[in-house]
């Protein structure tokens, strides 16, 4: 079987999605091939968008609230689109194209962009080969009601009711789950994975993260939470791609050897399993993978949009603390390692999500969409 992942350079939940899901085909011996989908549209465009999104997503975060909640609320007309849908449809001709070189059985997306340009390839090419939209954040984004894949694969079998309320026909919605790599559902020793890490076996670990694009008051987290810990507690500050905050934060770090600063990781497994306590973005995968890993988390919400839902969701079914700032975040924190009983519902409730997502959604694509009689 010969699969097509169509992804984004926008991100890196949906990429860790996708690239999860392609070990699991290629483990089975299919032949699977992740593409961006934006590099179908003219010169730079796929760099041009992605610069556009980490600036709003970085520096502009309330207008880029307001942009989301404002397409949340907007209702379609029949036969109109999205402005998204219009914006990726220059993708079209090319990606169509690409798909009949290279004669793909199925396609799987995990962001609703490639989503987009697939049903307007549909729409325009009458193109047949079945198309799997996997929603890797807890909620029904805005233009995902206007895609039109074979099967919406969402996180949780509680958000039916927001997919078909929206008009999407419950019987292709299927509450699989977010697709995650082997390591998150294995588990390692808290000392061991220190061990590997070269951290601290002793003592209390927080752990910091604030997304692979590496935004939020990290700084400013790290020092007041260093502040307001037992002296054998510890932190380490995932900075993603943030060189800025990382450089900053290793030259605190000389004179502070309870700081504990790292760039771009491929262990984040690793640092869930040495954490008692995580502090996170809530974007749909990390909480997932914290919720795999069974640790006890804050989530603090620094973008207003699919974070937003991601937090509400996690909060409102115990899997985590909700903060509004670093104050909040700190005193949560501080609450949660106090309280080994609140620690253990938390971890019970991170267990209700799906379980062998990954394998599930490659049994969906191997089994294929039944013919229409």
């Amino acid at each position: 079987m010969k699969v097509l992942i169509l992804t984004c350079n926008t991100g890196g939940g949906h990429n860790a999605a996708a690239a999860a899901l392609r070990r699991e085909l290629e483990a089975r011996g299919h032949t699977c091939t992740v593409a961006d989908a934006l590099s179908f549209g003219p010169k730079h465009f796929s760099e041009a968008v992605s610069h556009l999104h980490t600036i709003a997503y970085r520096y502009f975060p309330k207008i880029y609230g307001m942009g989301y909640h404002k397409k949340e609320e907007r209702v379609l007309g029949e036969d109109e689109t999205s402005f998204e849908y219009k914006m990726n449809a220059i993708c079209v001709p090319r990606l169509y194209r690409y798909l009949l070189q290279n004669g793909f059985d199925a396609i799987v997306t995990p962001h609703v962009f490639p989503a987009e340009m697939l049903t307007g390839l549909r729409r325009k090419y009458e193109y047949k080969k079945p198309f799997y939209f996997i929603a890797t954040d807890y909620t029904c984004s805005p233009c995902v009601d206007e895609i039109t894949p074979d099967y919406w694969v969402i996180p949780d079998k509680r958000l039916i009711p927001e997919f078909t309320c929206r008009g999407i026909p419950e019987e292709r919605v299927l509450p699989l789950g977010i697709p995650t790599a082997p390591v998150m559902a294995t588990h390692v020793e808290t000392t061991l994975a220190r061990r590997q890490l070269h951290l601290p076996q002793s003592g209390k670990m927080v752990l910091i993260m604030s997304g692979s694009i590496g935004c939020g008051p990290m700084i400013q987290m790290a020092m007041k939470l260093l502040r307001r810990l037992p002296r054998d507690a510890f932190v380490v500050v995932i900075c993603g791609k943030n060189k800025g905050d990382l450089k900053d934060l290793r030259r605190i770090a000389r004179y502070c050897d309870r700081l504990y600063p790292v760039g771009f990781t491929d262990r984040m497994d690793l640092y869930y399993s040495a954490a008692d306590v995580a502090i996170g973005k809530p974007g749909g995968l990390s909480c997932t993978e914290l919720a795999q890993k069974g640790v006890p988390t804050v989530l603090m919400l620094s973008v207003p949009g699919c974070e937003s839902r991601n937090l509400e969701f996690f909060t409102r079914y115990g899997m985590a603390l909700g903060s509004e700032n670093v104050r909040d975040a700190i005193k949560a924190v501080r609450h949660l390692l106090g309280n080994d009983a609140q620690r253990t519902r938390m971890i019970a409730a991170q267990r209700t999500l799906p379980h062998g997502v990954t394998s599930a959604i490659a049994d969906l694509i191997e089994k294929g969409v039944p013919q229409k009689k």
